[in-house]
Formats: structure tokens, C-alpha cells, sequence
């Protein structure tokens, strides 16, 4: 029994320091990209580009080298506050997916436009896109916002990136 007990202790650690060294090489390329001073980056408007309005507008930012999309960050005003998603890719696939909430402050019972609060982070390490592998990281709890099933659900935000920087 005690053998037992120590090879499954022994695979664990194995599990988690495999899933630890995956997280440190995506970390690693994100840094990398973050750091790449000739990526190029375009700005588009996110109502032109989906015919939705929101009340705070929203932009699409793409980085890209002469090959590829590298970065993708998607910000949306809404009357409460504001929700990102930052999208880092490696040969065109995600890698590393960021999503916060952020809110207005409140003062004397109304909306104080001048100060926004970050509410919510989650953070998603993509092992494997096209088989939803992942590991989600989350910190605070979403207040006005709906989260994500799956990683696939990032999939529109992909697409319009990629419909907007289409030459």
C-alpha cells in the first residue's frame, strides 16, 4: 500500500511539474512577443467591424510580423465599466488568452466615470486549441459580464482580427 501511495504522489508531481514547465515556456513566448519591437500594430473600431454599438465604443489592436498575427486585444466600453481580452498567438494559434472585468467606481450612489476597478482576471494557458486543453487561472469574481465555456468561444474574436488585417 505505502508503494503504491508513493508512485502515485511521485506521478502527481511529475503531472504538476510537466503542467508547470508548460506554463513557464507560454509565459516565456508572451514575454517574447511583448518585447518584439518590429511587431506593427493596426487599430481598427470594434462597432465598424461588428455592427453591434456599446456605449463605450470598443477598439480591435492586432500586432502582427510580416508573417502572422501575434497579439490580439479586444476592449469594450459598456456603461459599467470595461472588458478586455488580450489574445497572445503562436503560428496563428492562441497560446495564452486574458480576460478582465473592470468597473466604475461608485460615489454618492452613481457611476464615478473616473475611477475603474478591476473586478475580474482570468488567465488561460492554451496547451493544445484545437483539443480545448487548457488551464484557467481566475481571480475576483465577474460582475456584469458572462464568462466562457471553452476556449473556442475566443473563436469570433480570432476571426475578426483576421478579417480586419485581410490585405
Amino acid at each position: 500500500m505505502r508503494k503504491t501511495f508513493v508512485i502515485i504522489l511521485t506521478l502527481i508531481g511529475f503531472v504538476t511539474f510537466g503542467q508547470e514547465n508548460k506554463l513557464d515556456r507560454i509565459d516565456y513566448k508572451v514575454n517574447l512577443i511583448e518585447s518584439d519591437s518590429t511587431l506593427t500594430e493596426t487599430e481598427f473600431d470594434w462597432t465598424e467591424l461588428t455592427g453591434i454599438t456599446t456605449d463605450g465604443g470598443g477598439i480591435l489592436k492586432v500586432w502582427r510580423n510580416k508573417k502572422q498575427m501575434c497579439k490580439i486585444v479586444e476592449e469594450i466600453g459598456l456603461s459599467y465599466g470595461r472588458i478586455r481580452t488580450t489574445i497572445y498567438l503562436e503560428n496563428g494559434l492562441p497560446i495564452k488568452i486574458i480576460e478582465t472585468e473592470e468597473n466604475f467606481g461608485q460615489k454618492n450612489g452613481e457611476l464615478n466615470y473616473s475611477e475603474l476597478n478591476e473586478v475580474f482576471k482570468g488567465i488561460i494557458y492554451v496547451f493544445d486549441w484545437e483539443n480545448d486543453e487548457s488551464r484557467i487561472e481566475r481571480d475576483g469574481k465577474r460582475n456584469l459580464s458572462e464568462g466562457n465555456c471553452s476556449t473556442f468561444d475566443y473563436e469570433p474574436i480570432l476571426e475578426r482580427a483576421k478579417k480586419a488585417t485581410a490585405e
